[in-house]
């Protein structure tokens, strides 16, 4: 954090984990970790990065790497999953990293547990939303005449082939195809209200929706910042091609985490 100036431009968080592949049986954190490139889990190592993103010059930087320990199923008698274990990193960084007010994410931190952490230290989170997410519009009509029983909360379930309920935001910041839709959505499942934005590719008639906790955001800052999440894969990839990340030979928990900060750091 030291080595880098964020007062030069805007700077996201970004949160995303890389696999490595590790040969031998004595390595500490071996186990089955999923492999984008493979399309399937693989034996090797994984680590869990938190990188910050100059909105401006479009530059990463890696603040913390940690890795994932192997065989994490019970802590205590109680249920303690790699999720957990991604939590516990952030509550631990997250006090450290104030002037990071938005973070990104890809689809699979779009978790209750992960939108409460963020929402605990007054952050605001930009993740990927499922195709098919259950959404539901706010009543804003009030109490109608003669009603009984409590105020309505909702105005019927959202659907995604109807645009008529979201408003248009124009076109995305980078692609001039995607058109943008945005709206206040309630997630029954994560129990907030959400800012969604809908991204509806023209050329084939597909979309994507991603969703902000920050209620007041713009579609098109929405857009932009899940954008420049794809800048820690970069990120992920240097550091293999140039510094070594995936050539390490030690087997040492402490020497690996100091082998992954090293690496990725510079």
């Amino acid at each position: 954090k030291a080595a880098i100036d964020l007062t030069k431009g805007p700077f996201i968080g970004v949160v995303d984990c890389s696999f490595i592949p590790k040969s031998g049986t004595k390595t500490f954190g071996l186990d089955k970790f999923w492999s984008s490139c493979a399309g399937k889990a693989q034996r090797g190592l994984e680590v869990s990065l938190l990188a910050c993103v100059n909105t401006l010059t479009k530059e990463c930087f890696a603040l913390e790497a940690s890795q994932t320990p192997p065989n994490i199923t019970q802590q205590d008698g109680k249920p303690y999953s790699r999720l957990s274990w991604y939590l516990e990193q952030l509550a631990d960084c997250l006090p450290h990293l104030s002037t990071l007010l938005y973070w990104v994410a890809d689809g699979y931190y779009a978790k209750k547990e992960i939108f409460t952490l963020f929402a605990r230290h007054r952050r605001h989170l930009i993740t990927r939303l499922r195709h098919d997410a259950a959404l539901y519009h706010l009543w804003t009509k009030g109490r109608q005449p003669g009603q009984r029983g409590p105020t309505r909360r909702y105005d019927g379930k959202a659907v995604f082939d109807d645009l008529s309920r979201w408003q248009q935001e124009g076109t995305h910041p980078i692609h001039e195809h995607i058109q943008l839709y945005t709206t206040l959505l309630y997630s029954k499942h994560f129990e907030r209200t959400l800012r969604v934005v809908l991204l509806l590719d023209t050329r084939h008639q597909k979309y994507v929706l991603l969703a902000s906790t920050d209620e007041h955001q713009s579609a098109c800052q929405i857009a932009h910042y899940y954008h420049l999440r794809f800048q820690i894969e970069l990120l992920f990839r240097d550091a293999k091609q140039f510094t070594g990340l995936s050539q390490c030979q030690a087997r040492s928990d402490q020497k690996l985490d100091y082998h992954l900060n090293a690496t990725l750091s510079t």
